[in-house]
């Protein structure tokens, strides 16, 4: 004869395997929620290093840029520089020549003054003191970079010298300078003034 077990005690069996199926399933669940957590962890470390790795070879690309950039502007700047200061000199180069250029005149007057008196062979005081300020004057252009051209003798260059005329002249070849009217005169080893020669024929 089967004894039946009273329901309460049925009750009881059946709700206490229940709650050891649940546990058993939330056991299973939350190795799975970890396993989970774990790989996303993982994926997100690895995406945040892809991330600053490329990071960095942007900034690295940025920083080799803005180098090459600053070289740019350093050798414009330098260029720059040096055409300014080429200009400059060159338009104070331009505009002491000018200067001189406008003395030159003077400078004819006084030596043809000194020229006529030493012609007379008279010794006069007054022709001490032109020679003294005209060997003042020449030592001050001088000073400023002028320099007078030796001609006469001197093959004939258009790029120096005027010709006003030719002449024959016997024991001299042809195309060679055989008088200087007005003399040339070079500043800076530009020509300032050109020479006004006569020429052999």
């Amino acid at each position: 004869m089967k004894i039946q077990e009273p329901k309460y005690f049925q009750y009881k069996m059946n709700t206490n395997k229940e709650k050891e199926h649940q546990e058993n399933q939330n056991t299973d669940t939350d190795v799975t929620l970890d396993e989970e957590m774990v790989e996303n962890v993982t994926k997100e470390s690895e995406s945040e290093k892809e991330t600053d790795q490329r990071r960095i070879e942007e900034l690295l690309k940025e920083n080799t840029d803005l180098k090459d950039q600053l070289l740019r502007f350093a050798a414009e700047f330098d260029n720059f520089r040096k055409r300014v200061e080429r200009e400059n000199r060159n338009l104070v180069d331009n505009t002491v020549a000018d200067i001189i250029s406008r003395f030159l005149p003077v400078l004819d007057d006084l030596e043809r003054s000194i020229q006529a008196t030493e012609a007379k062979e008279d010794e006069n005081p007054l022709l001490e003191g032109v020679k003294l300020v005209h060997k003042n004057f020449v030592k001050i252009l001088a000073d400023m970079g002028l320099e007078p051209m030796e001609s006469v003798g001197k093959e004939f260059d258009p790029d120096k010298h005027d010709a006003m005329m030719q002449m024959k002249v016997e024991g001299m070849e042809p195309h060679l300078v055989v008088d200087e009217h007005v003399r040339g005169y070079l500043f800076r080893d530009k020509v300032i003034r050109h020479a006004k020669v006569i020429v052999s024929a």
